[in-house]
């Protein structure tokens, strides 16, 4: 594929191939894709990195604009977007490297023009310093810069520790830098994607909402008293605590109206968009039919001795990520005698089915018919996937067939590249 020709050219030619196909003709590897009105809610783009999903996210724009992007890329890609009105406040998030300044910088001015704002995940006084050293030596960008703090509680993905001095300091450069606006403090409990119920999802989420709680008291305590009271946006999320948030919003009510109270409470979350097998193994009410980001593969060989099959999808089609439901994948509605097929070895460009027969626990909720189940397969027969992390596997792919009754009706095509 030329990386000449525009998306949109790409996805015309790609929906005058495949509209209508069935999964059997596809290319194979191949990816198929009131809580409370006072929340905000943010949608992380990384997981799907597409226009289509986005506006699916945010319902076009109608009540929510926000969103979070990983990478410069994904911040150009929702372009058209923010043209249209249905994002108004990207956040990157991610902390900017010096180097990127600049291109943010050029980036954010364009945005401003089109009413949308961009605002920047920090987590070093270092990165301010970068920050106002640009706006000095550049008197034309006269735009402040919006940061959102990042803060770690637990899992050291990133972010400065509560108890951290480091997190004092970058506080105050944040509140008394001229050319600084501190919009809040945003937190992603990593954690929780080990969760195995409710109850452990809300001890993430509590950890979540107290550390950005705690972190906005104490900026408010270096803020000069004559700046009056500031409300803070506190940004809180992974998929399994944005479940629980919805799932035992009337258990977490007091840790809510507290956080509320004195600022501004958000929601983000990335991969619910699309699920995987890991989401399934929290406990959290996600099953194997909600998963919509699956990979159909075709099998080549059958090896009796050992009873596995080769297929065309490996590391550069599923990623190499195994997950508490062990296997790079799992063969979707496939048993054989209460035995369970996975991808459980994969090279770089093929995988190995193989069989996995101690208990995985009770993930698959299909009532499966002895009767109907396919006993083997041949060299040509296509198998789902379901994908322990589609974060991962997503990013895989040039683009994705959108299937309805296993016809495709659709091609989305996302943003690649950083």
């Amino acid at each position: 594929m030329e990386s000449t020709i525009s998306l949109s050219k790409q996805r015309e030619k790609l929906i005058e191939v495949y509209r209508h196909a069935s999964i059997k003709e596809l290319p194979t590897p191949n990816s198929i894709e009131a809580i409370s009105p006072d929340l905000r809610f943010r949608p992380h783009v990384k997981t799907h990195k597409t226009a289509e999903i986005v506006r699916i996210q945010l319902d076009n724009g109608r009540k929510h604009k926000s969103v979070v992007a990983s990478t410069i890329s994904e911040i150009r890609g929702l372009g058209p977007l923010v043209q249209d009105g249905t994002v108004k406040d990207i956040l990157y998030g991610i902390p900017p490297t010096k180097s990127k300044i600049p291109t943010l910088a050029e980036i954010s001015q364009k945005l401003h023009a089109l009413g949308t704002t961009l605002r920047l995940m920090i987590d070093s006084a270092v990165q301010l310093q970068f920050l106002k050293d640009y706006s000095e030596r550049h008197p034309s960008y006269s735009l402040t810069w919006s940061v959102v703090i990042k803060i770690n509680v637990g899992d050291n993905r990133a972010g400065q520790t509560l108890a951290a001095s480091d997190l004092t300091e970058v506080i105050k450069q944040a509140v008394v830098s001229k050319n600084i606006s501190l919009h809040g403090f945003y937190t992603h409990a990593g954690g929780s994607y080990s969760s195995t119920s409710i109850d452990s999802a809300s001890e993430y989420l509590d950890q979540e909402i107290s550390g950005v709680y705690e972190a906005a008291v104490l900026a408010r305590s270096i803020l000069d008293s004559r700046a009056g009271k500031r409300r803070f946006v506190l940004s809180v999320g992974a998929t399994p605590t944005a479940h629980a948030s919805a799932m035992a919003f009337d258990k977490l009510t007091n840790l809510f109206a507290k956080a509320m109270q004195d600022d501004e409470l958000e929601i983000h979350a990335g991969n619910y968009a699309m699920l995987d097998m890991q989401q399934v193994a929290t406990g959290l009410g996600v099953s194997p039919s909600n998963i919509a980001g699956r990979v159909v593969a075709e099998v080549i060989t059958f090896y009796s001795d050992r009873e596995e099959y080769l297929i065309d999808a490996g590391v550069l089609a599923l990623a190499r990520e195994p997950g508490r439901i062990p296997g790079i994948a799992t063969i979707k509605g496939q048993r054989v005698s209460g035995e369970r097929w996975i991808v459980g070895r994969v090279s770089q460009e093929h995988g190995i089915i193989t069989k996995r027969t101690d208990n995985i626990g009770n993930v698959f909720e299909e009532s499966l018919d002895e009767a109907t189940i396919t006993k083997s397969w041949t060299a040509g027969d296509r198998v789902v996937l379901l994908p322990q992390h589609s974060c991962i596997t997503s990013s895989m792919y040039q683009w994705y067939y959108v299937v309805e009754d296993d016809k495709v009706v659709d091609i989305y095509l996302p943003w690649r590249g950083w």
